[in-house]
């Protein structure tokens, strides 16, 4: 028996199916579907949908309310009433198209109306309606998009931000040099050693204890042995945590006793070798979220609960409030499901019950001891109520951490009253923070925060997109792609761009083979060198996938003649037509289609279009060039001279003659000129002047680039010093391989960069151990957090690592360690110093040149 549908395509652009709706499935149904379907059947199914679906249909052939009846099923299962259509392309073939907002939770609704179908012809009992719509739920949820990236994505749209899915799953906002990552709550610019110390709570308490900023007393603790030496000193109550720990897994609060100090312990044990011990701090528990060092929201959040009715024992009233529809697991939704867990029986445990006491009616039972939304908290908005001082202090502890979003977790008696008045701390500064309990509070005014972050990575008016001028016809297109890329890369600009041989980048070729397809156009608009994009967009993308764009500043079609007809349900060059019209009309209404005056199929393409019109042709007498211009239009044309024209309202600039360029094999090769004329003026709406124009498509020739900056060398008292900016290990990598070229003795003056990590220090001293014979180590004017011992001690174990019986000195000022260097090296070997502050460096090392007066570049 034949499945209903022969084939599917998945669009996620622009398609030809529908001009409004990007993300859609176009599914192909297979007529001989409907031999094995009689009229008895169709009674059967009709009857089938509308009691469990509730849907109809008002189609004639009830043939075909089948086939609606399998979208409107398939919109349902999504959870959605979602477009769909009927859609004829061709005669005697029928495809049914329905969006879809998760493209595997779509794919799965489609999947599982037709095993309804199929179920109900061969006599068998079909998936229920709940059922069906519980498996398609799970698919959408494991590929959905997080609350809190969900809430950036729609602050995003909202700006005309493009959105795509980048490799390992990151959400790329933007296009080119303009796009930035996000990772929920973790911006384009979150700092990774924020992250870090965030992610350390005890780093975390060192960092603002260093400031004066209020934290609970404490000890890191890795024994069991050492907790009766702290009992004294802090006192109880007393609270444990894992070091590394998130989300509230694994804290224990409340601690009255040696013997559940001891459970605290090895219950954060169970994650962390190191368990923080602290004086716990009596009082609300108040999240601060702030973005940009911008105080921007805060919460109240309130343990798990439930409340008793008198009837219903916990067990079941954790299950009822688990049944409310904005409950999900984990971070799916915007509260979180309560786990009656070992957490949960140990707090009812302090209240004297168990999850099978019945609680009297209005009687409130907490079954968390800390209120993170993870654990099935709640959330209530007191933005309005915080103190000043309050606010000033989260965006002091922001910068502190030195995070530009972060969640700082407050335990006060009254917000509403400075921190230093009421004894509240500062317990915890999250990194990637989540922004559902912000935006969906349980009580109080709904805050906006994904806009916030959005703002931080786009200046005022930024939308994040690069200029795209996209490319198609059936001959020519090819050849039209290059000339484009290269006239704006004349221009000065980094392009990249897409076509049948290959994807280049800035004029080198990254990929080869065909390449005219919207992976490709993804690829290089994910590509963050490059600020215009020229992108070929062949048929075979088209049908397969749609377009790898949203919209594009600039289209040409070259031309429409048939090419691989009967492929694809195409069959005439009208559907050719059809499939290329896409992309003129995915140009923004304020950017130019160019069109082939001379193609009656392509010129009757702007009868479908909502942007700005061009025409071009070699027949500057073609009527439809006249026409256009008798209405005011733009075209560009080749006369009977072969002298090339941009006309418009204003009047005519010459550009070239045909035969002074180069690929038109002196205006012979009249199909170059038309591959020609299109970018004459496709450049021009690009901001060029016409007689850049001229040089740019004349010339043809890539220039290559130099980088400055790197390996300055100088000559100080006959001996060759070397300033370069190789200030961690990789740098030094690279450093390593252009001394290996170089005879003679290397002294290198190295430091560690305080903020950095303990190993990358350690593998700094073991490159430099391998590459030079003398080592001076010095410091930096700024020990970023890191003592001269703990900096000399580090290097020293990387280069005795590599070489045991290597000697070095230490002279902690630079510009003493250059001239002590400079003084006692032999003539003609080499000093080499690197320095993450090349400039401040290169002043010390002119005016060590200067004191011995043989200062040579």
């Amino acid at each position: 028996m034949r499945r209903i549908f022969s084939e599917s395509r998945v669009m996620r652009g622009p398609n030809m199916w529908s001009a409004n709706h990007h993300k859609i499935i176009a599914a192909k149904f297979d007529p001989l579907f409907l031999l094995d379907v009689d009229e008895n059947m169709q009674r059967t199914l009709s009857q089938y949908f509308l009691e469990n679906y509730k849907v109809t249909c008002s189609h004639e052939d009830t043939h075909h309310c089948i086939f609606d009846f399998a979208l409107q099923t398939a919109g349902i299962l999504q959870g959605e009433n979602l477009y769909h259509n009927l859609i004829y392309p061709t005669p005697g073939i029928l495809y049914g198209i329905i969006e879809y907002n998760v493209e595997e939770a779509g794919k799965e609704a489609l999947q599982l109306t037709s095993d309804i179908i199929y179920s109900i012809i061969r006599g068998e009992e079909p998936l229920s309606k709940a059922e069906a719509i519980e498996r398609v739920k799970a698919i959408a949820k494991r590929y959905a998009h997080g609350p809190s990236t969900s809430l950036i994505i729609s602050a995003a749209r909202k700006r005309n931000i493009p959105i795509n899915v980048g490799p390992a799953g990151y959400i790329i906002l933007g296009h080119g040099n303009k796009q930035r990552r996000i990772s929920a709550a973790i911006s384009h610019y979150t700092s990774c050693i924020g992250v870090n110390i965030a992610g350390n709570k005890q780093s975390t308490k060192k960092f603002l204890e260093s400031a004066y900023i209020p934290v609970p007393k404490g000890f890191v603790v890795t024994d069991e042995n050492d907790l009766m030496e702290i009992v004294p000193t802090l006192g109880y109550p007393l609270v444990t945590k894992p070091l590394n720990g998130n989300q509230g897994r694994n804290i224990t609060c409340d601690i009255t006793n040696f013997e559940n100090l001891l459970i605290g312990f090895r219950y954060a044990n169970e994650i962390s070798n190191s368990v923080i011990i602290e004086k716990e701090i009596k009082g609300n528990d108040y999240r601060l979220l702030v973005i940009g060092n911008r105080f921007i929201a805060g919460s109240l959040r309130h343990p798990a609960s439930i409340t008793g009715d008198g009837y219903l024992n916990i067990n079941k009233l954790v299950e009822r409030e688990n049944s409310d529809h904005r409950r999900g697991n984990g971070h799916e939704n915007i509260l979180t499901k309560i786990k009656l867990d070992a957490d949960a029986e140990l707090c009812l445990q302090k209240q004297g019950l168990t999850t099978t006491c019945i609680p009297r009616a209005g009687q409130v039972v907490f079954l968390k001891l800390t209120a993170n939304l993870s654990t099935g908290g709640t959330a209530e908005d007191v933005t309005d109520l915080i103190h000043p001082s309050n606010k000033s202090l989260a965006e002091k502890v922001s910068r502190i951490i030195g995070l530009d979003i972060c969640g700082i977790d407050i335990i006060s008696q009254d917000i509403s009253l400075p921190l230093h008045e009421n004894g509240g701390a500062v317990i915890e500064v999250n990194a990637a923070p989540g922004l559902r309990m912000h935006q969906y509070p349980n009580k109080g005014i709904a805050r906006e925060v994904g806009e916030p972050i959005v703002d931080l990575m786009y200046e005022e008016g930024e939308n994040g997109r690069i200029p795209i001028i996209a490319i198609t016809g059936t001959n020519g297109k090819t050849t039209t792609t290059r000339l484009m890329a290269h006239a704006l890369s004349f221009a000065g600009r980094k392009v990249g761009f897409s076509s049948t041989d290959g994807i280049y980048i800035d004029g080198e070729k990254i990929q080869a083979g065909d390449c005219s397809g919207p992976q490709s156009a993804k690829t290089i608009l994910q590509d963050m060198t490059i600020d215009t994009a020229v992108l070929e967009c062949a048929r075979g993308g088209i049908i397969r996938s749609g377009l790898g764009f949203d919209y594009c500043d600039i289209a040409i079609v070259t031309n429409v003649a048939e090419d691989h007809l009967g492929l694809k349900d195409i069959y005439s060059v009208e559907d050719l037509a059809f499939v290329k019209v896409v992309v003129p009309q995915s140009v923004k209404k304020d950017g130019w289609t160019i069109l082939n005056a001379a193609d009656e199929l392509v010129y009757e393409m702007k009868n479908k279009l909502e942007c700005n019109i061009a025409l071009f042709c070699t027949d500057s007498e073609n009527k439809n060039i006249k026409s256009h211009l008798e209405q005011g239009g733009t075209v560009v044309y080749a006369d009977n001279n072969k002298d090339i024209y941009i006309h418009h309202s204003e009047g005519r600039i010459f550009i070239f003659n045909a035969t002074e360029v180069p690929i038109t094999r002196k205006g012979k090769a009249g199909f170059m000129i038309e591959n020609l004329l299109p970018v004459v003026l496709a450049s021009y709406f690009s901001g060029m002047q016409p007689s850049h124009i001229a040089l740019a498509l004349k010339s043809f020739i890539p220039t290559p680039e130099h980088t400055p900056g790197r390996i300055n060398e100088f000559k100080i008292n006959g001996v060759n010093v070397i300033l370069d900016y190789a200030h961690n290990p990789h740098g030094l990598r690279a450093l390593a391989g252009y001394l290996k070229n170089i005879s003679g003795r290397k002294l290198g003056i190295i430091t560690g960069t305080g903020d950095r990590r303990e190993e990358d220090i350690i593998e700094f001293g073991r490159i430099s151990a391998s590459m030079y014979d003398d080592i001076i180590i010095r410091f930096d004017r700024d020990l970023r957090g890191r003592s001269k011992e703990s900096i000399v001690e580090l290097l020293s174990r990387g280069i005795y690592d590599v070489n045991p019986q290597q000697s070095y000195q230490v002279i902690p000022d630079t510009k003493s360690a250059l001239h002590f260097a400079v003084s006692n090296a032999d003539k003609g070997s080499y000093v080499v110093i690197c320095a993450d502050n090349a400039t401040y460096t290169l002043g010390l090392t002119q005016e060590v040149a200067m004191e011995f007066q043989n200062f040579e570049k």
